[in-house]
């Protein structure tokens, strides 16, 4: 991702997936883990490599 378009946009992407998919995880949390709090957290790992290399 030498571009800096395309790395802000898979940024700006990555960051909206893992900020919904958190809110569908407190959402659906009811009185345990969800399966979107696992994919919650790899959405968040995404987003701690993409910015990393940034």
């Amino acid at each position: 991702m030498s571009d800096k378009r395309t790395a802000g946009l898979a940024l700006g992407i990555a960051a909206f997936n893992a900020a919904l998919t958190i809110a569908a995880a407190v959402v659906t949390w009811d009185g345990g883990p969800s399966p979107w709090a696992v994919a919650a957290a790899s959405s968040v790992l995404v987003l701690l490599v993409l910015l990393r290399r940034r």
